[in-house]
Order: structure tokens, then C-alpha cells, then sequence
């Protein structure tokens, strides 16, 4: 056995993928086994790097394709000839690119090693967001943010799948919530940076064009250091030692998280038809919407409310603010309770009553409506976190959470081509279909997710009836016979 488990070792660190029965073998009969104190540690030098560098880099997916909507603050619709509807188109075009690449993104990082595959894709999608300063027409604006999007779909689906690989689902919640907080940090950010550069007074210079070159830069920049922070898969992350390699893969199988092996096709597809996992899906695609919306026109509904175009820009900082925090409160709160779905609904709640808000009071009253404002945030942006870790917590296996993260990314990126539909300059000031298109996409994640929590909740209680609790002295194969979700010791996530 001794020898056997060297060899396995042997092949785990030259990254030749064993048997799947081999490496459940070699995981079960590690020497010493995995104490208390060494997963802590590898989860603290894991914690160091991963989280907080993804929420950099998040932050300037953001900023990148929500600049746009900064810009119409600083009169870009004018300068380059921008209609309504071309402009909508745009801001469509970010979301064509996403859709496009998004479903095949992380299969690019089963062949390439994650930290360079999110490095290329960081630097080139820089470049492109430096471009859109000089685009010099609607029409080299479409092509711009079509690039831009195909880019950013790399690390926009490689970040939750990294995810994935590095923690088992219990602490999946809090990791999330930090690098999606970066949605209403970057919401913020965006607005501070759009309020400083507004100031800037050049003949030669546009405003926005300053405000693309700037986070066209920095991206670049954080671009190159990714190779140096980001992690790859358990079993070969560099910046760790092969006893933490080891200790790091133990722990995400002990969770029937397994990160590597020969992709099953036929197993694959059978279990891409989970109607739980599609379900899920139509959630996050309504969620996403408003998420997509509110932080691309937070600046211009602020705009409505009394303000002028610098001070919305200022104005639109402290709803993000507040949903900044929420997010970091959902994602502990996700992880101590384990649920998604049943913090969704009730946390939606919040936005549908925001929506209503801002249909239903006239436009003179500003105070009431950017009231509204923090509750659409407060109800929209930190459940990003719950719809996301909903899809991932639910599925089984590195090889299903790709392609899941894949499908539900591309389809949510079709509700971001119809985000510059909804809130059209014809609109304003009232902007009343689409805060109703809003309300109504909430209204079905609240009632989506409360459903599928009760039927997740019975499932388990069945299964815990028939076949009592997954043992926790050894790892199991979730793998064995094609069964994932469907084997005994799975529990789904409520």
C-alpha cells in the first residue's frame, strides 16, 4: 500500500490525473490524515490571496462595462452622435460579447492553467476598455464593448468556477459575497472616480475620455498580477507546498467536490437536464437583471431626482455603500445557516418594495424615490451572492459546476442585452416600464426560490430517512455510477 500510495502521490504532483477510484484511494489513505490545524492553515494562506485579489479584479469588470453609463453624465451621448436606441444598443453589446463566450469560458481552463487563462483575458479586455476613449462613433463603440464582453466572460465565469475548486460548499457563501460585494463597491468607486474626474478641464481631452483611459489602465496593470496571485486547481497551485496540495484536495472531496478528471459525456449531459439546476438558473437570470440595471442607471435615476450631473455622480456612492455591507452580511449569514434560496426570498422582498417605491411616488418627491433607490440595492445586489452560490451549491463536481456556471452566465447575459432597453431617455424621468419589468423579474425570484427551498428541504429529510448521514470518517465517491446529486450521501443546499 505504501508503495501504491507513492506512486499515486508521484502522479498527483506531476498533474497526471489518476483514476478516479485510485485518487478516492490515495485521498482515504493519506499519511498522516489531514489534522484540524493543517486545513486551517491551508484555508488562511488560500483566504490571503483568492478572495480579496477576485475582488479587485471584479471590481473592474464593473467599472469597465459600467463606465459607460458614468459617461452619459459627462454628455459622451452628444459628442458621438449617440440616439437613445443606439445607445441602448451599446450597452448591449458588452452583453452579446458575454453571452458568446460565456458558455465556453471555463472549458478553456480545463486545458489551460487558471491563473494565466484569467491573466490574458484581464489584460486584453484592458485594452479594449482603454479603446472605448477613442471610439469615434456609435458604431465603433458596438465593436469595442463586443470585444470587451468576449474578454471579460474569461474571468467573469472563471471567477465563481475558482471558487468552486479552492472551497467546499459550506464556505462558499462568505467567498462569494467578498468578491460580488465588488458590485456595489465598484458602483460606489465608479461614482467617486466619475465625480473626480468631472472636474478635470481640458480642450484637448473629453471628460469621459479620461475616465476610460484611467480604469482602461489600471485594469491592464492587475491584469499582470494575476500570474502571480491567482491559484490554479487544488493539486497543482503553486504558491502551495504538495503536503498542503494534498490537504487542499482532501477537504474539497470530503465534500464530493472533486477538481480534476476525464470529462464523462454522456454522464455530463444526462445530469445537465436537472431540472433543479435550470430552475435555479431562471432565478439567477431574473436577478440578474435588476443587478445588471441598477448598476448601469443608478447615476441616471439619481439624475432625476434634483441633482445635477456632478452631483448625481456623488449621489449614487452611498446605496452602494450600504449594499456593500449587506453583501458581506449575506454571505456569513449564508455559510453559518447553509442555505441560499431561503435567505433569497425574503431579502427580495426589500427590493420588490423599492421598485414599488419608485413607480408609484411622483417625481417631485426626491427624497422618498432615492430612499427607494437603497432598498432596490439593499435587495438587489447582495442577492447576487445567493443566486450564484444557489447554482454552485447544487451541483456536483468540477466538471458540472463549469459547464453549470457556463450556462447560467451565457443566459444571463441576455437579460444584460435587454438592460439598455429598459430605462430609454424617452422614459425619464419617471422611467416607469422598467421599474415595473423590474418588480415583476423580483416578484418570481422571491417566489422561485421560497418553492424551491421547501422542495430541496423535504428531499433531504427523505434521503436522511432512507440512508442516514454522509459518513464523515472518509471520502465518498459521489462520482460512482454517473449518480452525483442523485447519490445517497448528497444533501442539496436549501
Amino acid at each position: 500500500m505504501a508503495e501504491i500510495t507513492r506512486k499515486l502521490s508521484d502522479a498527483v504532483h506531476m498533474e497526471k490525473a489518476p483514476v478516479i477510484d485510485e485518487l478516492v484511494e490515495y485521498m482515504n489513505n493519506l499519511d498522516p490524515p489531514p489534522s484540524e490545524e493543517e486545513v486551517r492553515k491551508v484555508v488562511r494562506k488560500i483566504d490571503m490571496r483568492l478572495p480579496p485579489f477576485l475582488f479587485i479584479l471584479y471590481v473592474f469588470t464593473w467599472l469597465d462595462r459600467g463606465a459607460l453609463g458614468n459617461a452619459v453624465l459627462m454628455n459622451i451621448r452628444e459628442d458621438l452622435g449617440f440616439t437613445s436606441s443606439t445607445f441602448a444598443l451599446a450597452v448591449g453589446m458588452f452583453f452579446v460579447g458575454c453571452c458568446t463566450a460565456e458558455l465556453f469560458a471555463n472549458i478553456g481552463m480545463r486545458y489551460v492553467r487558471p491563473s494565466w487563462w484569467c491573466a490574458g483575458a484581464m489584460i486584453i479586455w484592458g485594452v479594449f476598455a482603454t479603446l472605448q476613449a477613442v471610439a469615434g462613433s456609435p458604431g465603433g463603440m458596438y465593436a469595442i464593448r463586443f470585444f470587451l464582453g468576449i474578454f471579460e466572460s474569461a474571468f467573469i465565469a472563471g471567477a465563481p468556477y475558482m471558487v468552486s475548486l479552492m472551497y467546499p460548499r459550506a464556505s462558499v457563501g462568505k467567498r462569494l459575497s467578498f468578491y460580488l460585494a465588488s458590485t456595489p463597491f465598484a458602483g460606489a468607486f465608479g461614482g467617486w472616480i466619475a465625480y473626480g474626474v468631472a472636474h478635470i478641464q481640458s480642450s484637448s481631452v473629453k471628460t469621459w475620455q479620461v475616465l476610460f483611459l484611467i480604469e482602461g489602465l489600471l485594469t491592464i496593470l492587475f491584469g499582470l498580477l494575476c500570474l502571480w496571485v491567482l491559484p490554479d486547481r487544488a493539486h497543482n497551485t503553486k504558491w502551495l507546498t504538495p503536503r498542503e496540495r494534498d490537504v487542499a484536495e482532501w477537504r474539497m472531496m470530503q465534500d464530493g467536490n472533486r477538481t480534476r478528471g476525464a470529462i464523462v459525456w454522456n454522464v455530463l449531459y444526462k445530469h445537465l437536464l436537472d431540472w433543479r439546476m435550470w430552475v435555479n438558473i431562471s432565478i439567477y437570470i431574473c436577478q440578474v437583471l435588476s443587478t445588471y440595471t441598477i448598476s448601469t442607471f443608478t447615476p441616471v435615476i439619481v439624475a432625476t431626482m434634483g441633482y445635477d450631473n456632478v452631483q448625481a455622480q456623488l449621489m449614487t456612492a452611498p446605496p452602494f455603500c450600504v449594499a456593500l455591507v449587506m453583501c458581506f452580511v449575506i454571505g456569513w449569514l449564508s455559510d453559518r445557516i447553509r442555505s441560499c434560496s431561503g435567505l433569497l426570498a425574503p431579502l427580495t422582498c426589500i427590493a420588490i418594495l423599492g421598485d414599488l417605491i419608485l413607480v408609484l411616488l411622483p417625481i417631485e418627491n426626491g427624497r422618498g424615490r432615492y430612499a427607494g433607490v437603497f432598498l432596490v440595492q439593499l435587495g438587489i445586489l447582495p442577492c447576487i451572492t445567493l443566486a450564484v452560490g444557489n447554482i454552485i451549491n447544487n451541483s456536483c463536481g468540477d466538471i458540472k459546476k463549469g459547464v453549470a456556471i457556463g450556462i447560467y452566465l451565457a443566459t444571463g447575459s441576455t437579460m444584460g442585452v435587454a438592460t439598455g432597453y429598459l430605462f430609454p431617455e424617452t422614459d425619464q424621468p419617471k422611467f416607469t416600464k422598467g421599474f415595473w419589468v423590474l418588480f415583476g423579474t423580483a416578484s418570481y425570484v422571491a417566489t422561485a426560490a421560497l418553492v424551491m427551498t421547501q422542495i430541496n428541504k423535504r428531499e433531504n429529510m427523505r434521503r436522511d430517512k432512507a440512508h442516514g448521514k454522509k459518513p464523515t470518517d472518509r471520502v465518498v465517491n459521489f462520482d460512482e455510477d454517473g449518480l452525483m446529486e442523485q447519490h445517497p450521501f448528497w444533501r442539496y443546499y436549501l
